[in-house]
């Protein structure tokens, strides 16, 4: 029988340390033939030609699950090693082109203004660096022009609530906290567009690297650390909690109803904040539409202001673009509401999906509602729920129901005021 390795031997043989090799076995990638009464790890000759090509993939670069890969397939050959590895290299080509470039303005900067610290060109530097592992150079690309082009005022709101929810060290489950959890969800989903791919090698830069890496240098590794916590436990908490229609007064339901219609008319498959609007104007009986009368604001106004608003921007909901109504479909079994037919004629789906924008009001609305006592949800309440989102939600809160209300003057506060005296 040939003769077996121990760990020690195999080890000083090789010039790998113990722990290596025991992480080898615990990940699969080098499962020992033997082992003794006493569970010593026995290593055989095949063991040790499995060693040798693992390590000859590790000279070429391959990453360890790439090398399991390799060796558990069949069709593995060297070839096939040499084409991955050419590749390999052509990316990293690529990425030392984009590091020249960078450099080069760069310097070019320094010599006309002395402007730039040294720390902050190191940080650039080893940012570019350690992204380029992961991304690809038109990702990078992306994802530097997405933040470059975000509203840079939003998201210094964001974080300084962010950093106050942490510094107050406030429940997950609080309101306030689950906004901002849902709009940081939001702005991710808008910086990789959809794309999984981006999405996975951006989370692999921030287990790889950590938060700053990830963020390209606009995060720190707390509040990053803590936004990832909240937006998963907000992740969670909607998984399993429904929202439910048995609280709506018989008025709420039209309400919905109604702005169900008002979406189809504007050829929309979803439930925006626009659309609670429009349903709240509909039922002119209510104190939500009465109150919104009184300041200058009835259907056919807002009706008109949406068109124009879609018309211009063709987004609903502030800026839904095609990643944006992606994320919409995909949310559509979570957010989705049914509601009863309004006729046996009509097109009108028995099931609309909710933007998450509106979802988060008819939660706004039900905490109203308990707030103030009641055990229905009403109009009045829809209205309220609609008015908090905009208030919790900084710049953008509100969608487009608020741009609409922006644009006939109303004055919330006021609005505010004579629904709670209801």
């Amino acid at each position: 029988m040939p003769k077996l390795l121990q760990i020690g031997e195999l080890a000083k043989q090789t010039g790998l340390s113990i722990r290596t090799l025991r992480y080898y076995d615990e990940i699969g990638l080098l499962v020992p033939s033997h082992r003794t009464e006493a569970e010593y790890r026995l290593y055989s000759e095949a063991d040790i030609a499995r060693l040798q090509h693992i390590l000859s993939l590790r000279q070429l670069g391959f990453a360890l699950k790439e090398i399991r890969e390799c060796l558990e397939n069949p069709a593995f050959s060297l070839p096939n090693v040499i084409n991955l590895h050419l590749a390999r290299l052509q990316e990293q080509i690529v990425v030392s082109q984009s590091l020249f470039t960078k450099l080069s303005t760069l310097a070019q900067q320094l010599q006309t203004s002395q402007t730039i610290a040294v720390d902050d060109l190191l940080q650039i530097m080893e940012n570019l660096t350690m992204t380029q592992q992961y991304l690809t150079q038109e990702q990078h690309d992306l994802l530097e022009a997405r933040l470059k082009g975000s509203n840079e005022g939003q998201t210094k709101w964001l974080l300084d609530q962010a950093r106050s929810h942490m510094a107050q060290g406030r429940d997950f489950n609080d309101p306030e906290v689950r906004l901002m959890a849902f709009q940081f969800r939001n702005g991710l989903y808008g910086l990789v567009g959809g794309d999984l791919q981006l999405y996975e090698a951006l989370m692999q830069v921030y287990q790889k690297e950590g938060a700053e890496v990830a963020s390209l240098g606009t995060l720190d590794a707390p509040t990053f650390d803590y936004i990832l916590k909240a937006m998963a436990i907000l992740s969670v908490r909607e998984d399993m909690v429904e929202f439910s229609l048995d609280p709506l007064t018989p008025e709420s339901r039209e309400v919905l109803i109604q702005g169900q219609e008002c979406m189809q008319e504007l050829h929309l498959n979803f439930f925006g904040t626009e659309g609670l609007l429009l349903g709240l104007l509909a039922v002119e009986t209510s104190s939500a539409a009465q109150a919104l009368n009184n300041q200058g604001v009835d259907f056919v106004i807002a009706q008109n202001l949406i068109r124009k608003l879609l018309a211009k921007h063709k987004v609903s909901d502030t800026k839904i673009s095609s990643h944006m109504k992606n994320l919409i479909r995909k949310l559509s079994a979570k957010y989705t509401v049914k509601l009863p037919k309004i006729s046996s004629d009509t097109k009108i789906p028995p099931e609309i999906p909710f933007t998450p924008r509106a979802h988060r009001v008819m939660e706004l609305a039900t905490e109203q509602a308990k707030q103030q006592g009641h055990a229905r949800i009403t109009p009045q309440h829809l209205l309220l729920g609609l008015l908090r989102e905009s208030e919790m939600g900084g710049e953008t809160g509100g969608g487009l129901a608020m741009h609409v209300l922006q644009e006939c003057g109303v004055d919330c506060q006021k609005l505010k005021q004579q629904l709670n005296s209801v």
